[in-house]
């Protein structure tokens, strides 16, 4: 029961901070720079939650053998999701491209962008949300974990509300799409939290380490390359910084 207590309020944050960093698109301005930086800090916290709470906690529950190979299995599985999103979004806008004028392409193209990046914040979204769970049946909260994942799905949120809204949707669309989304992925925190608190630890030590595969792809996949999309010293600052902050927490 205390889990379950737990994961649901955990959860509801998880799925607050999508709605937050909508809110905070559709009511301000762009701010690519502060975005940058604030990708790369929430960047740096997850690389620690993986290092240093995910990983060691799966190797002490599944051991060496189990560990390395949820951690390529939750790497193939995201990478594969993540290719396919990507072909589809780019066989929907060369369709459309052809159907639509110079200035409709325009607006089509960025609400579009938005909801790709939407629908990859999901894909992202599960492992991260999961494995936070999976902390929570563990006894204890992964701090560095609750934090990246925080602060990214605000970011992110907010990154794939503002080009949604500029496209042409409106808030109340850009709003409840992320919603949406957020309340899918308090569902899995809450599993994470609840359904695997009472398995065996090989399987519990397992899911870590495929959730810890999979975090570590969104950083490499949907992270890095957006905070580092133009070369900046005070990205990288942010990165180590959130490093750090992450292993304060863990």
């Amino acid at each position: 029961m205390a889990e379950l207590g737990e994961a649901s309020a955990w959860g509801a944050a998880v799925g607050f901070s999508l709605v937050l960093g909508a809110l905070v698109a559709v009511f301000s301005g762009k701010h690519v720079r502060l975005a940058a930086e604030v990708t790369a800090f929430g960047g740096g916290v997850l690389l620690a939650a993986v290092a240093l709470e995910l990983v060691p906690e799966a190797d002490a529950e599944a051991g060496l053998g189990l560990t390395a190979a949820g951690m390529i299995g939750g790497t193939l599985v995201y990478v594969a999701i993540d290719a396919w999103l990507n072909r589809r979004e780019e066989t929907k806008t060369t369709r459309d491209a052809m159907h639509r004028s110079a200035a409709g392409e325009k607006v089509s193209m960025e609400a579009s962008r938005g909801e790709s990046i939407a629908a990859g914040l999901f894909v992202d979204g599960v492992p991260e949300s999961l494995a936070l769970g999976l902390t929570i049946a563990e006894g204890e909260v992964g701090l560095a974990l609750l934090a990246g994942v925080l602060v990214g799905n605000v970011v992110e949120a907010y990154g794939a509300a503002q080009p949604m809204v500029a496209g042409g949707r409106s808030r109340g669309f850009a709003v409840g799409l992320l919603a949406a989304i957020g309340a899918a992925l308090a569902l899995a925190t809450l599993a994470g939290g609840t359904v695997l608190a009472d398995a065996p630890g090989e399987v519990v030590g397992t899911a870590q380490a495929v959730a810890a595969g999979a975090v570590l792809a969104v950083v490499s996949i949907a992270v890095v390359p957006h905070a580092f999309s133009e070369v900046s010293r005070t990205v990288a600052i942010a990165t180590v910084l959130g490093f750090t902050a992450g292993y304060l927490l863990s």
